[in-house]
């Protein structure tokens, strides 16, 4: 095996061996590289690969993960898997009717053209509402009726048993009754593993809670993860399970990796503004590890073009490692008709785990979110914010837009956040 260096806390976390430990880490901190370390820590200890159990939220994630194990270990035993994944095998493997009969997965593509054609012929009983919007309540109005949800489940239903076929939630739901029910063939995935471990974890929904608590008697769980990057509650995560993992899992060690090794000091200073106005938080302190200055400056435009003078200038400084990050891929649209790249652009979701050396963040349009909105909805969409600011490394740029009226809205009130931290451009 090969020898990493790791700091301090880094090593502090590959040491530990809570039964029960949770990680909060920074962006930028060195997350994947220490979650490598805990495995060759934990092979080290004689453990073996097919003892070990890491889950992701992505093929993506997955695939990178794996890879880097294989590359500092050489072992590729270990698992590596999405929730859907790791339940998929465990059916076919182990139960005793989808080990004969595997069964037949509906692809998302497939779940969501059912759904849009669905909503298209019953677009009365929805007022006309975008089924983009539909996916996700919280953008919906208080009082907007949600009748249409039974008939919808039913028919949804219906077509997954006419077509034989199962979508990746009822695979979870199937292992974890099966679980739940101890029925005798889930003693194989049980017994076989020693120590799992969640990356992510603050996308976690109640399904996988309940997967991790299922096998929590028998393993050594770690989740690591950041409650400032949990952006995905239109998926059904829930920031309060990360919060209170230490109420959930006793007893719980908690460690920090506070170190970003990514951007300079005052974008890190600058990215944690808005996570500052949030009460459900786990309090922390970043600190920067680079030294240097950053370019950091806002912007006001009346329309997408009245950036183009300073495009041309960030894209060179940037050696052509600039991204504009966007709410919404409407918003994107917008650029894209005007004739910005489309290499250049990114909703923030999709930046999610990336970097780059010169970010422009669009605060100008696209968020969608009212004033009247909950608390908790404000809260996730700085966190989105959080997420988009801290992808920069070297320079940052914040767009805002020219108000002509006197309507404040949510895009004027996330722009006002950075009035005295950094200069106007001219």
């Amino acid at each position: 095996m090969k020898e990493l260096k790791f700091s301090p806390e880094q090593r502090e976390v590959i040491e530990d061996t809570s039964r029960f430990l949770q990680v909060i880490a920074a962006a930028g901190s060195g997350k994947t590289s220490t979650l490598v370390g805990v495995i060759q820590k934990e092979l080290e200890r004689n453990t073996s690969g097919e003892e070990i159990l890491v889950l992701t939220f992505t093929r993506k994630a997955a695939g990178e993960i794996r890879e880097r194990i294989h590359t500092q270990t050489g072992i590729e035993s270990v698992r590596v898997h999405t929730f859907h994944s790791f339940c998929l095998r465990a059916l076919t493997n182990w139960h005793p009717r989808f080990k004969k009969d595997r069964p037949s997965i509906l692809l998302p593509a497939e779940k969501n053209a059912f759904f849009r054609e669905w909503f298209r012929k019953e677009s009365d009983s929805i007022g006309g509402i975008p089924f983009e919007l539909l996916s996700g309540d919280i953008l919906l109005p208080k009082d907007f009726p949600h009748s249409w949800k039974i008939p919808l489940l039913e028919d949804y239903k219906k077509f997954k048993s006419k077509e034989h076929k199962l979508d990746l939630d009822d695979l979870v739901c199937l292992f974890l009754d099966s679980l739940e029910g101890e029925e005798p063939w889930t003693e194989i995935p049980k017994s076989g593993l020693k120590r799992i471990l969640v990356d992510e974890f603050q996308d976690t929904d109640s399904q996988q809670l309940r997967f991790l608590r299922l096998l929590s008697d028998r393993s050594r769980i770690t989740v690591v993860g950041d409650d400032s990057q949990s952006i995905y509650a239109f998926r059904g995560s829930e920031p309060s399970i990360f919060l209170n993992f230490p109420d959930l899992f006793v007893p719980c060690s908690r460690k920090f990796l506070s170190t970003n090794y990514r951007s300079l000091p005052k974008i890190v200073e600058v990215s944690s503004i808005p996570i500052e106005k949030n009460e459900n938080r786990i309090p922390k302190t970043v600190l920067a590890h680079r030294e240097g200055r950053s370019r950091i400056g806002r912007l006001k435009m009346d329309k997408i073009s009245d950036l183009f003078s300073y495009l041309g200038e960030f894209y060179k400084a940037s050696g052509g490692d600039l991204r504009i990050l966007c709410r919404s891929n409407h918003r994107i649209r917008e650029y894209l008709s005007v004739g910005v790249p489309s290499e250049l652009l990114l909703t923030i979701h999709a930046s999610k785990g990336l970097e780059f050396h010169t970010v422009i963040v669009d605060l100008s349009d696209g968020w969608n979110i009212r004033k009247d909105s909950p608390s908790s909805v404000w809260e996730e969409e700085r966190r989105v914010l959080y997420v988009a600011l801290s992808r920069a490394k070297d320079n940052l740029l914040i767009l805002g837009k020219k108000s002509h009226s006197n309507r404040e809205t949510a895009e004027d009130i996330f722009f006002s956040y950075f009035k005295r931290e950094i200069p106007q451009l001219k």
